[in-house]
């Protein structure tokens, strides 16, 4: 009961007024009862909803690869993603989109240039960041390239052959932040580490120290 309570109380005093054109913002204005309608499960830990989608026929296929000594390395399927809904203790805090498909980057991006949307840029090894601000949302697209490779051999009585694969996938992070602080019983036993950390003297990790 506490529980509906809560998340009724998040539905009614925090709806967002912007534009839908926004990526994914039409989620944020989704009632409980229609996230998990849409097949979003609710994780009390850490006060999230949760939609995860794998492509199961891709998993299959590496773990039968991978069974039949044939060289593998395990790429999400294009199809693949994860949409998180963090909420804090008056609203929704976030949205975070994590996929894997090229065509939606674009789509995003063909978003940014329709909208002469005006954006900053960083990039560091494998890494690349986007971030610009909508309405009174911040917006960050991050873009993270994962190169990967694998081999196997296979020895007969007159000869050895090889066999390797070479594979790379690009992980895309897209997050919608409001300006609501995340709230949870995960976030708050990761402040009071933090906390207690501080208090022994440990060093901060780089970003603390930004």
């Amino acid at each position: 009961m506490k529980k509906i309570c809560f998340i009724l109380a998040v539905s009614i005093c925090f709806t967002f007024t912007i534009n839908a054109q926004l990526p994914y913002s039409k989620l944020m204005n989704l009632t409980t009862d229609q996230l998990v309608e849409k097949g979003f499960k609710y994780v009390e830990s850490k006060n999230q909803y949760v939609l995860t989608k794998t492509d199961a026929g891709n998993v299959t296929l590496g773990v039968l690869s991978a069974l039949s000594g044939a060289a593998t390395t395990y790429a999400p399927s294009k199809k693949d993603y994860k949409i998180i809904l963090q909420y804090g203790q008056v609203g929704l805090s976030s949205l975070t989109a994590i996929f894997y498909s090229d065509d939606t980057f674009n789509e995003i991006q063909t978003w940014l240039a329709e909208n002469n949307i005006q954006s900053t840029s960083s990039a560091s090894g494998k890494i690349s960041i986007l971030k610009f601000n909508y309405d009174s949302l911040h917006v960050e697209l991050r873009t993270a390239a994962v190169i990967q490779s694998s081999g196997s051999s296979t020895r007969s009585r007159y000869s050895t052959s090889s066999n390797s694969i070479d594979n790379s996938y690009t992980i895309y992070t897209y997050t919608i932040e409001t300006g609501i602080a995340p709230f949870s019983v995960w976030h708050t036993k990761a402040q009071k580490k933090k906390d207690a950390d501080a208090a022994k003297g440990k060093k901060e990790d780089i970003n603390d120290l930004l």
